[in-house]
């Protein structure tokens, strides 16, 4: 599947492809958000949205491994995660099953409308707060809707973030959290895809790290030269605008 839309693509497109990726990773390295959010709305101009979400599945994954299991308190946090982290990943199993079995025309519709309102979602910023009892129940229920909206979209992100944000966690706690739960996200995408995915496919997703590494650093120096809001700002309208050009593609 993925592999054959590659060679497909005429060298303008796969240079389009090229420079998604670097985007999305530039996105990562300056401001520590997701991947998905700018390399997802882009690519879909050069592939179908299976296709796309293909692609990026390893990147996605190992991006995040390092930070789940580095230093300590990983067990603590497995503890306390374990019930977001089965809903995440029965979310994701749901989603992917809609990603690879629903019409085309439906699922654009679903996912360019939930881009549109994660867009305005993060332009306002709300701010949950969880207390210890909230958090047993709000948790699953966050989860399953983290993990059906990355199955289908590959954005698990931005539910988990308010909802991590929500506990209080400290910066380097919170680090630790969101890492487990993408890890958990993003691996269960990888395997639910790779029943549908050949060998050339999971090579193609693999080499598709080159391009997000390379933006990784790029972001990493551009946090020092460019303004966070306006870089923020510019990662938002690129997300509303994937969203549109989807909803375009349902109608």
């Amino acid at each position: 599947m993925l592999a054959q839309a590659i060679l497909n693509l005429s060298p303008l497109a796969a240079v389009g492809v090229f420079a998604a990726c670097v985007l999305g990773g530039s996105a990562k390295g300056a401001l520590g958000i997701g991947i998905p959010l700018v390399a997802v709305p882009l690519t879909t101009q050069f592939l179908d949205l299976p296709a796309a979400i293909a692609l990026l599945a390893v990147p996605m994954f190992a991006t995040n491994v390092t930070q789940a299991f580095e230093g300590g308190g990983t067990l603590a946090a497995l503890h306390r995660l374990w019930p977001v982290l089965l809903a995440i990943v029965a979310g994701t199993l749901g989603g992917v099953h809609v990603l690879v079995s629903i019409d085309r025309h439906l699922l654009y519709g679903i996912v360019g409308a939930a881009l549109v309102l994660l867009a305005l979602w993060l332009l306002c910023q709300p701010r949950l707060v969880l207390s210890g009892s909230t958090e047993r129940w709000a948790g699953p229920p966050i989860g399953l809707f983290a993990g059906m909206l990355g199955g289908m979209s590959g954005m698990f992100g931005p539910p988990l973030i308010a909802y991590l944000i929500g506990l209080g966690l400290r910066p380097d706690a919170f680090v630790k959290h969101i890492s487990i739960v993408f890890v958990a996200a993003t691996g269960t995408l990888l395997l639910a895809l790779g029943a549908t995915l050949s060998w050339a496919d999971l090579a193609v997703s693999a080499a598709a790290l080159i391009p997000v590494q390379i933006g990784v650093v790029i972001g990493g120096w551009l946090r020092g030269y460019f303004p966070p809001v306006l870089f923020r700002t510019l990662v938002l309208g690129v997300l509303a605008f994937g969203g549109l050009e989807m909803l375009s593609k349902a109608f």
